[in-house]
């Protein structure tokens, strides 16, 4: 059901909110904010993977003139915090366990004399055993790198193999009888794939200036996705109530799920404390290579069983996902398992996914929150699948793609699906099979599915006297349009223009609960919220109408600013001549309140263990095909054409939506071709963009998009996210085309040119 037509704001062109501050310098970052008598921070870090800290003596930084405070674990709280696993502290404890991990930090009047003072911080070091690949790490005799982990809390339930050795989570999808299904197949394929680490390359490194005000409250001004998880962990980290912590969120510079970390806010603060004074903590782009979070590198297995027919039938799935020396975002684990059975039916299946500590810097959220690498992996396979049966790969994932009421092997049945129409829609754009691609060029495609939405958020709307509202959420706006969104959304539903609706987000102060931006959950979670808080809002300014007319509130409509009577169109109040004086009249003022969990049914136990969430409200999915040339001398690709389409639902925001689209477009493309956090014995060996470059400007392709109308009921006005599933296909479509192409089939990211100029050298040598 399509019910865009009937829209005034919703799906229409709408100037972002915060677009002329941002073009015109005016937008405030955390990076901007300097404070009177503010204060540097820097931080020593571990030059050494693995060891134990016999010794840290700070004697001689604290006497260095200009510094104000030094702090190790020895100076705050022994507590831990986490995503859902608590393993993290302040400063190292004991022991450091990666290369770039806190061990002391210092304030100083100015970033040269707190750099000057690190250089007198002492430490003794014993050196111990390391290890750096997760395959190593579970086996028997590895280092050990939490030898107290079975006694960390936890957020989610444990599996027998979860919080044991260096495995600190682990989920289990059953579904169907595998040894029937593997019976049953007429070929088996067994693959694996590896995956690197990938950094968000946010152009604004994590910054936090903390002070302590005039009554005694921590205000934290910080470039965050998520201010009320962070109000709530410094709270469980200092001993502090959190009603004496305001977090003042600025302008994120770039997020992507980077930002979805706390890592300079505790130790600004903590400092801040200290001093009494202001204090700015921002990281080096060094420090965000080696010290803040990446996407999960690892290796994924894959065995999937198949019938002549190209009918997938049985599949076992082995995810072994490297979180490094901390598991701040176990979820992305749990999203990866979600996704390893791609857009398709199969009635018999099993999963097995791991988060595994090695001494490496922090796995953590970044767009595609894990479903990239075991879509990598099950879109590369669905190829060689077609290859060897001689199907075409449209087809074939024509053949097993989801419809609407199936099930996922999770148990959890489908509505909202439309991966089939993306199929064909992006067959007809690409004229896949119809021979429009030039001699020197080459089609891949791919296909996924990615969780929308969910968990716990709030929304309040009131309405002011003059006519307009303002909108406040806790969700963050990190440059992708949340603001303008949440604006139409309350506007939609309240009959008034855009222009008239006043968005706040972020500060603590003064916005309710959200759990912040990641997974697809802006414009859907946040904006139901919203969205449900307008039409409490719009019911009590229908009643306060009826009161007016003095009639019954069905008798009532409201449009354009202004309310009529169904019964006598000419009859008209403007909202202004309604709402002024607000407080005086029946009811008094009106505000609308929403509070809301979108993920609130279990899983069965019977099908799934250790899940890090309930069910998700809704699923998107995303059809994309490459255009590529490959040079087979140098084995250089490039990709001139991209098609996208995408099962999002109702589109909010023309314009914001295709910002999500190229922004995901851009950092699949840079997982696939470009990007890999390099590591030699646990040291970045590319810890800058120049070394680990994103893509450009100049390798971006042209992209041509497209949307399947569909109304989701479970989101606003019908709407679904795509931030997320718009970056998971670019990978193996790039890896699908490039066999096309050369015949080799790249098995790890990124695909580079000597991986494939290798790999032709191999295919010369088989045929010699």
């Amino acid at each position: 059901m399509n019910k865009l037509n009937e829209y005034a704001v919703i799906g229409k062109k709408t100037t972002k909110t915060d677009a002329v501050a941002k073009v015109t310098g005016g937008a405030r970052f955390a990076t901007d904010i300097y404070l009177p008598n503010m204060l540097w921070a820097k931080v020593l870090r571990s030059p050494v993977p693995h060891a134990r800290i016999l010794r840290i003596d700070t004697e001689k930084a604290k006497k260095l003139d200009g510094v104000k405070a030094v702090l190790t674990a020895a100076d705050v709280p022994e507590a831990r915090y986490g995503a859902l696993v608590l393993d993290m502290g302040m400063f190292a404890r004991g022991k450091v366990r990666y290369i770039g991990e806190a061990v002391a930090a210092v304030a100083a009047v100015n970033e040269e004399i707190a750099l000057a003072a690190l250089k007198l911080i002492e430490v003794a070091y014993e050196p111990l055993p390391a290890v750096f690949d997760p395959l190593e790490a579970i086996k028997p005799g590895a280092p050990i790198l939490h030898e107290d982990l079975k006694s960390y809390k936890t957020l989610f339930e444990r599996t027998d193999k979860a919080m044991t050795g260096n495995v600190n989570y682990q989920a289990e999808i059953t579904s169907g009888d595998l040894e029937a299904g593997f019976a049953q197949s007429d070929y088996i394929f067994e693959d694996s794939y590896e995956v690197p680490k990938q950094h968000p390359s946010y152009m604004e490194p994590n910054s936090t200036v903390a002070l302590v005000d005039s009554d005694g409250r921590l205000v934290i001004h910080n470039t965050t996705q998520r201010p009320h998880i962070n109000q709530a962990i410094l709270s469980s980290l200092l001993g502090i109530p959190i009603a004496k912590i305001r977090v003042v969120p600025c302008h994120v510079g770039g997020g992507f799920g980077g930002k979805n970390r706390t890592l300079t806010e505790p130790t600004a603060a903590a400092l801040a404390l200290k001093t009494r004074q202001p204090v700015r903590l921002t990281f080096s782009h060094e420090e965000e290579f080696t010290s803040a979070t990446t996407r999960h590198s690892g290796v994924m297995v894959m065995k999937t069983g198949v019938k002549k027919d190209g009918t997938l039938v049985a599949s076992d799935v082995k995810l072994y996902y490297d979180c490094g020396a901390y598991a701040p975002t176990p979820n992305a684990v749990w999203l990866g398992a979600i996704s390893s059975s791609g857009a398709y039916r199969i009635p018999h299946c099993r999963v097995e996914a791991y988060s595994i500590y090695t001494n490496k810097m922090m796995g953590g959220a970044f767009r595609g929150y894990g479903a990239p690498q075991s879509n990598f992996a099950r879109e590369s396979q669905m190829d060689r699948i077609a290859r060897e049966l001689k199907i075409d790969p449209i087809e074939l994932r024509l053949k097993n793609c989801l419809v609407e009421g199936d099930s996922l092997h999770t148990g959890q049945k489908l509505h909202s699906v439309k991966v089939k129409e993306t199929l064909l829609k992006a067959r007809e754009l690409s004229g896949w099979g119809k021979g429009r691609v030039p001699a020197n060029r080459t089609l891949g495609v791919a296909c996924g599915i990615f969780a929308c939405g969910g968990f716990a958020t709030s929304g309040i709307v009131r309405l002011n006297m003059d006519g307009t509202a303002t909108v406040a959420t806790g969700a963050m706006d990190m440059g992708q349009g949340l603001r303008t969104v949440m604006g139409q959304i309350a506007a939609e539903e309240l009959g008034m223009a855009a222009e008239d609706v006043t968005v706040i987000i972020g500060d603590t102060d003064s916005t309710p609960f959200d759990v912040g931006i990641f997974g697809d959950r802006g414009t859907h979670t946040a904006g139901m919220a919203v969205q449900m808080a307008a039409q409490d809002a719009r019911k009590q300014l229908v009643e306060q109408a009826a009161f007016a007319f003095k009639t019954t509130p069905n008798n009532i409509v409201l449009g354009g600013g202004k309310a009529r009577l169904a019964s006598d169109p000419d009859k008209v109040l403007d909202y202004k001549d309604l709402l002024g004086g607000g407080q005086y009249k029946k009811g008094g003022p009106i505000i609308g309140k929403a509070s809301i969990n979108l993920t609130e049914t279990a899983f069965d136990p019977a099908i799934v263990r250790g899940a890090a969430s309930r069910m998700f409200s809704t699923y998107t999915f995303a059809t994309h095909i490459v255009e590529i040339e490959v040079d087979p001398k140098t084995g250089v690709v490039r990709v001139p054409k991209t098609y996208a389409v995408h099962d999002c639902g109702t589109v909010v925001n023309p314009d914001g939506l295709r910002g999500q689209i190229i922004g995901g477009l851009a950092t699949g493309l840079g997982y696939a071709l470009y990007e890999g956090v390099a590591f030699e014995n646990g040291q970045v060996q590319n810890p800058s963009f120049l070394e680990c470059r994103p893509p450009t400007a100049v390798d971006m392709p042209e992209i041509v998009f497209d949307t399947v109308e569909e109304f989701d009921e479970k989101g606003p006005f019908g709407a679904k996210g795509v931030g997320n599933v718009s970056v998971i296909n670019m990978a193996p479509a790039i890896a699908n085309a490039v066999e096309t192409a050369t015949g080799v089939r790249v098995t790890s990211l990124p695909i580079t040119p000597g991986k494939i100029v290798q790999g032709l050298g191999q295919l010369a040598k088989e045929e010699a």
